[in-house]
C-alpha cells in the first residue's frame, strides 16, 4: 500500500487534524509527504496553532489558579495601598522613587490592571531620569491625579527642554509639587497660568554656593498669574522673589539661601512680607536679611516689630549685626528651635556682644516647657559654636561634626559665630563669655567642650556660681588645664565648693602620662577634701600606663578605662588622633616642663588640624613630687 499522499488528501487530513486532539499531528506526520514544501508549511501552521491554543489554555489554567489564591481575594484598593508602599518606603522620608517597582506590573494580569488603572502610583514623575517617550507614558497613566515633578533644566538639550516646557504649561493645573533646578528662567516665564493644586515648590538656580549677580535668577511676578492658592511650602536655593510677592502669603515654611545680591530687601519691605505669613511655621533664611551698615556700633531701638505667632523653628545666617537686627524686629512666642550663623566683623568681638542678648531674649521664653539642660561648646580655627538642649545628656552621642549636626536638629539653641580674625582664642572668649552671661544655667546638668575648645580658668570661676546643677562633664585635651586649676582654688566665701553637684568627668582622647595623672589626683583629692568627690571618671578614649589608671582608680571608686590600652606603635584605637607613648616618653615627661596648654595637648585636634600651642608660659615643674605617686 502507497502511504504516501498527494496535495489535495494532505489538506483534507490537515483540516480533520485540527478537530483531533494533542496527538493527531504525529498521525499526520505519518501519512504525510514532509518532502513537499506546502506541505511542510502547513504543518508548521498546524503545529503553531496547536502551540497557540495551548497558550491560551494554560494562561486560562493560571488565571483561574491564581483566582483561588488568598491574595487574589484582595479588593483592587488594597493592592494599590500594597503597591505604593513599594513606589515610597515609609521608612525614608527622602527617598526619590524610582521605576524598580514596575516589576508587579509583570507578575500577573490582575496586578497589572490595577497598577495600570491607579494614576495614584504614577504621578511622581522625575523628568531627569526618563526617556521622552517614558515621560510622556507615565503622565498619561497619571492621568488627572495631583502631580509631583521633578526636572533638572538643560537648555542645551533643546529637544527634552521643549517637551518639559509644554508638558509643564499643559499639566500646571494639577501639579501639587514641582521641583526644578538648573537653568530654569525660560520655563518659569512660560507659567502664566494659575496653580490651584500647588502645594510645593522648589527651585534651584546653577551653582547656589556662591551669590552671583544674574537678575535672571529672580523669580518673574508672573509666574503663576501670581495665583496658588494651596502653596504652604516654597524653597529657592541660588534665587530669590520679591518680597511683594503674592506667593508669600500663604507659606507654612520659607527656605531661602543665598540669594543675589539684588534681592536684599529693605527693612521696611522685609517686615511687611512677614506681616502677611502670620501662619508661618519653619523659616530659614540664609543671606535674605536685610542689610546694615557695617559701620552701625549699635541696632537702634525698633519703631517696628512684627509678631510671628505660628513659628516654632526659625534657622538665619547672615552677619552678626544682620542677625542682631532681624532678632530684634520679631517677636516669636511659639519659637522652639533657633539656629543662628552669624559672620563677625570685628575684630574683638564687639559686634558678637551686641548679637548675643537678642539670641538669648528668643532662645528660652515662656513657651518653653522644660529650661536648658544640656550646654555644648565647641571651638574651631575660624568658629565658635554653642549648642543647648532643653534635655539632658544630649550630647551623648556628639563625636564629630557628623553627629554634631545630626544632634543640634533637635536643640533649641544653636548659635555659631565664624570670624577671619587671627585672635581666634579671643573671639571664643568673647562668644562663650557673652552667652553664657545670658544665658540660665541654674538647671544646666551636662557640659560637654569639644574640638579644640580652651576655656580660660577666669571663664570658668566666673560662671561656676551660677552652675549648681553641673552633674556631668566632657572635656577635650585643650579644656582640662583650666577646668582643673578652677576646682583647685579655695572655696567661695559661703564654704560651698565648686560645681556642687559634679559627679561624672570624661575626658576625650588624652594621653594620661604620669605627670598629667598626678595633676588630675591632685583636683579629685581636693574635691573629696571639700565634700564633693568624684563617683565617676570615664577615660575610655584616653591612653596611658597602667599605672596611671590605678593611681586614679585609687581616689575614684568607678574609672572607666579603655577596652584595650595600646602602647608604643598601636595607634588604631584613635586614628592617631591620640600620640601613643613609651616609657621613655613618661621619663621624659616627669623631666621636662609642661607650657601652658600643652599640659593636655597631644598636637593632633580632636576634630580639626593642629593645637599646638608651643609659645605659652611654662608650667611648674613637679618632678620632685612624683615619688608621692610612685607605686615601685
Amino acid at each position: 500500500m502507497n502511504h504516501v499522499m498527494d496535495h489535495g488528501t494532505a489538506k483534507r487530513w490537515f483540516q480533520i487534524s485540527e478537530r483531533r486532539d494533542a496527538a493527531s499531528p504525529q498521525l499526520f506526520i505519518a501519512f504525510m509527504d514532509t518532502n513537499s514544501a506546502t506541505a511542510q508549511d502547513h504543518l508548521l501552521k498546524a503545529i503553531d496553532d496547536e502551540i497557540k491554543v495551548a497558550e491560551r489554555v494554560s494562561q486560562q489554567l493560571k488565571s483561574r489558579h491564581n483566582a483561588l489564591v488568598p491574595i487574589s481575594r484582595l479588593p483592587p484598593e488594597t493592592l494599590v495601598e500594597i503597591f505604593s508602599l513599594l513606589r515610597f518606603p515609609p521608612d525614608d522620608s527622602k527617598y526619590v522613587p524610582s521605576l524598580k517597582w514596575i516589576c508587579v506590573t509583570h507578575v500577573c494580569s490582575r496586578w497589572r490592571e490595577v497598577a495600570l488603572s491607579s494614576p495614584c502610583l504614577w504621578n511622581h514623575i522625575n523628568f531627569t531620569k526618563l526617556t521622552l517617550p517614558g515621560f510622556t507614558e507615565i503622565l498619561a497613566r497619571a492621568k488627572m491625579s495631583p502631580l509631583h515633578i521633578e526636572a533638572k533644566i538643560t537648555p542645551r538639550r533643546k529637544t527634552r527642554f521643549n517637551a518639559l516646557r509644554k508638558q509643564l504649561e499643559a499639566h500646571i493645573s494639577h501639579t501639587r509639587h514641582l521641583s526644578i533646578s538648573g537653568k530654569f528662567w525660560a520655563v518659569l516665564t512660560r507659567l502664566i497660568s494659575p496653580a490651584p493644586a500647588l502645594v510645593s515648590l522648589s527651585l534651584t538656580g546653577p551653582s547656589y554656593s556662591y551669590v552671583a549677580s544674574q537678575l535672571e535668577y529672580n523669580i518673574p511676578n508672573s509666574l503663576f498669574n501670581g495665583t496658588a492658592p494651596k502653596l504652604t511650602r516654597l524653597e529657592l536655593l541660588g534665587c530669590s522673589i520679591g518680597w511683594q510677592s503674592p506667593l508669600l502669603k500663604g507659606l507654612q515654611t520659607l527656605k531661602i539661601r543665598t540669594p543675589y545680591a539684588q534681592a536684599t530687601p529693605t527693612l521696611e519691605d522685609w517686615l511687611a512680607a512677614l506681616e502677611e505669613i502670620p501662619q508661618l511655621k519653619s523659616l530659614i533664611l540664609d543671606n535674605a536679611t536685610p542689610a546694615v551698615s557695617v559701620d552701625n556700633s549699635h541696632i537702634p531701638e525698633p519703631q517696628r516689630t512684627v509678631t510671628l505667632p505660628s513659628l516654632t523653628h526659625f534657622n538665619i545666617t547672615a552677619s552678626t549685626k544682620g542677625c542682631a537686627l532681624a532678632l530684634a524686629h520679631l517677636v516669636l512666642p511659639a519659637l522652639i528651635s533657633l539656629h543662628v550663623t552669624s559672620e563677625s566683623q570685628s575684630w574683638d568681638g564687639d559686634d558678637v556682644r551686641l548679637l548675643i542678648p537678642y539670641v538669648v531674649r528668643t532662645a528660652h521664653g515662656p513657651q518653653d516647657t522644660a529650661p536648658l539642660q544640656t550646654i555644648l561648646v565647641n571651638g574651631g580655627d575660624t568658629e565658635a559654636e554653642i549648642v543647648a538642649w532643653t534635655v539632658p545628656d544630649a550630647d551623648d552621642d556628639v563625636c564629630d561634626p557628623v553627629t554634631l549636626n545630626k544632634a543640634a536638629v533637635s536643640a533649641r539653641l544653636v548659635l555659631v559665630v565664624t570670624s577671619d580674625s587671627e585672635c581666634r582664642d579671643a573671639m571664643e572668649t568673647v562668644v562663650f563669655d557673652a552667652l553664657l552671661s545670658h544665658l540660665p544655667l541654674n538647671a544646666i546638668s551636662t557640659l560637654s567642650v569639644q574640638n579644640e575648645t580652651r576655656l580660660s580658668k577666669e571663664l570658668w570661676l566666673s560662671h561656676a556660681p551660677r552652675l549648681t546643677e553641673l552633674n556631668r562633664v566632657l572635656l577635650v585635651s585643650t579644656a582640662i588645664r583650666a577646668f582643673r586649676e578652677m576646682l583647685e582654688e579655695d572655696a567661695p566665701p559661703d564654704g560651698r565648693p565648686r560645681l556642687p553637684q559634679l559627679t561624672k568627668l570624661i575626658l576625650c582622647k588624652v594621653s594620661l602620662t604620669l605627670p598629667r595623672t598626678r595633676r588630675l589626683c591632685d583636683m579629685l583629692v581636693k574635691r573629696k577634701e571639700d565634700g564633693a568627690p568624684l563617683e565617676a571618671l570615664n577615660l575610655r578614649t584616653c591612653i596611658g600606663p597602667e599605672r596611671s589608671f590605678r593611681l586614679l582608680s585609687e581616689i575614684v571608686g568607678n574609672v572607666q578605662g579603655p577596652a584595650k590600652n595600646p602602647r608604643a606603635g598601636d595607634s588604631a584605637l584613635f586614628n592617631g588622633e591620640v600620640s601613643p607613648f613609651d616609657e621613655e616618653e613618661e621619663r621624659i615627661d616627669e623631666e621636662e616642663e609642661c607650657t601652658d596648654y600643652d599640659e593636655y595637648d597631644d598636637g593632633p585636634g580632636f576634630w580639626h588640624g593642629s593645637t599646638d600651642e608651643g609659645d605659652e608660659e611654662e608650667d611648674e615643674d613637679e618632678e620632685d613630687e612624683s615619688d608621692d605617686y610612685n607605686d615601685d
